[in-house]
C-alpha cells in the first residue's frame, strides 16, 4: 500500500474515539461527558484544582470505611479483601439515593500511582467486580450495579501545595431506570462526589490546625 494513502487511514482510525464535551462548570470544576457508539449511558469526567496537597486528597479518597459519612447517599461501605498491602482492594458499597431503589456494587480498586518524593502522580482505578470470589451475593431489595469503572488522578500544582484532580466514571445504575434519567443522575453525582472530597480535605485541614 502506498504510504501516502496508508497514513490518512491510520489517522481516521485514531479519530474514532469521541471527543469530550463540556457539560457544566461550577466553582472551578469542569464537568465533561461523552458517549461512545453503542453505549446507552455517558462517560463522565470532572476536573479541577483542590486547595490541598495530592497526599491530603489521596487520604480523603482512600478513606473507604468513612464513605457513609463523607460521600453523597452512601449508606454502607466495606473493604471485603485486599492484596499486596492496600495496592489492590475489593470494596462493597450501598447507595440509597432519593426516589429509586437502593443500589449496591462491588468494585476492584487498584493503586496505579507513579509517585516519588513529591513528583509524578497519584492514581487509583476501579472496575465492577461480578465474580463470587471476593464478592458479595446479590440481595433482595437492592439493584446490583454491574458496570462501574473509573479513576481518580491527582497531579501536583503550585509546587505541590495544590492538586489538579481528574475524576472519571462510567457506570450504569441498572434496574428499570430509563437511560436518560441515569445520565442525568450521573451528571449530578460526579460534581457532588468531587465537591465531597474537597469538603473532607478542608475539614481535615481545619481539625489539624486546631491541634
Amino acid at each position: 500500500m502506498n504510504l501516502l494513502i496508508a497514513l490518512p487511514l491510520i489517522v481516521l482510525c485514531a479519530d474514532k474515539e469521541p471527543a469530550w464535551s463540556l457539560a457544566a462548570e461550577d466553582e472551578g470544576i469542569k464537568i465533561y461527558s461523552r458517549k461512545k457508539e453503542g453505549e446507552s449511558v455517558a462517560q463522565m469526567k470532572a476536573m479541577g484544582v483542590i486547595d490541598a496537597t495530592p497526599q491530603e486528597v489521596w487520604k480523603a479518597i482512600r478513606d473507604y470505611p468513612n464513605y457513609p459519612k463523607n460521600m453523597p447517599y452512601t449508606e454502607d461501605s466495606k473493604i471485603l479483601a485486599q492484596e499486596d498491602g492496600d495496592k489492590t482492594l475489593w470494596f462493597y458499597s450501598v447507595v440509597n439515593a432519593p426516589l429509586v431503589d437502593r443500589r449496591d456494587y462491588v468494585i476492584k480498586i487498584k493503586d496505579e500511582s507513579d509517585w516519588k518524593d513529591g513528583a509524578g502522580y497519584l492514581k487509583v482505578t476501579w472496575t465492577g467486580w461480578n465474580e463470587k470470589d471476593k464478592g458479595r451475593p446479590e440481595r433482595d431489595g437492592y439493584v446490583r450495579v454491574k458496570i462501574n469503572d473509573g479513576y481518580w488522578l491527582l497531579e501536583p500544582r503550585d509546587g505541590g501545595k495544590k492538586t489538579f484532580a481528574t475524576y472519571y466514571v462510567y457506570t450504569d445504575p441498572g434496574g428499570s431506570l430509563p437511560k436518560w434519567i441515569a445520565n442525568k443522575a450521573n451528571g449530578t453525582a460526579v460534581p457532588n462526589v468531587f465537591a465531597a472530597i474537597r469538603k473532607v480535605v478542608a475539614e481535615d485541614r481545619a481539625k489539624a490546625a486546631k491541634k
